[in-house]
């Protein structure tokens, strides 16, 4: 295993890289012009491919480069199966600790971003709010355990998941969204109620759900 971290610099400028389109899932480039794209010299692009190479973004590829992954169907599983482990884990203690705070202020959010979403002159804005919220709400579940190695991997694994909605997003985009807002509604509505067993149902369900509007026409 090796010790660089995943915030290091090359591993965030690829990341950036991604998120602004520069590179593409499938692409294959050389070192030299990976290094270009990302800003970043040989030795320290070299560090980081190691990096990358380990968390599967990138398959080396003697005499041919540097292929950045395509998420496919097992790539997609493996992820939503991993943030599942951390999560469930995770939903267990926060549900003894959240506050009434937090969950009416999430509540309050995604209420607001409902009505956002189903007005066409405001969707673009509002589809950006809400993929803010989303990463927050499970960002903080996870923040729960105070354990900085899972939060990295669980960090990581939302990126990965991010990067694959972005290349299989559909045309029904908002229906997706919109259901997204239903299952979490119901996850803080069993938090609410202190019902750990029912959110951690909850919480299955709409990655069983997640995983499939990924894929679905």
């Amino acid at each position: 295993m090796t010790d660089v971290r995943a915030d290091n610099e090359g591993y965030r400028r690829f990341r950036e890289a991604m998120q602004a389109g520069i590179l593409t899932p499938g692409m294959v480039v050389t070192q030299n012009e990976l290094c270009e794209l990302i800003g970043l010299s040989l030795s320290p692009l070299r560090e980081t491919l190691v990096l990358l190479e380990e968390f599967g973004l990138v398959e080396i590829k003697p005499r041919t480069g540097i292929r950045i992954v395509y998420p496919e169907v097992a790539f997609i599983r493996e992820n939503y199966q991993f943030r599942i482990m951390i999560e469930v884990f995770a939903l267990r203690s926060f549900g003894d600790s959240v506050t009434e705070d937090w969950i009416d202020n999430m509540i309050a959010s995604h209420e607001e971003c409902r009505t956002t979403l189903v007005d066409s002159s405001l969707f673009e804005d509002a589809q950006l709010k809400f993929a803010r919220l989303d990463r927050r709400m499970h960002l903080e579940i996870v923040e729960a355990l105070g354990n900085r190695a899972i939060l990295d991997t669980h960090r990581r694994l939302q990126d990965n998941i991010s990067m694959a909605q972005q290349v299989h997003r559909r045309p029904n985009f908002r229906g997706a969204l919109l259901q997204t807002i239903d299952e979490h509604m119901k996850i803080l509505e069993a938090l609410k109620r202190r019902d750990a067993d029912q959110a951690i149902a909850a919480l299955e369900a709409h990655f069983r759900g997640a995983t499939h509007r990924t894929f679905a026409v």
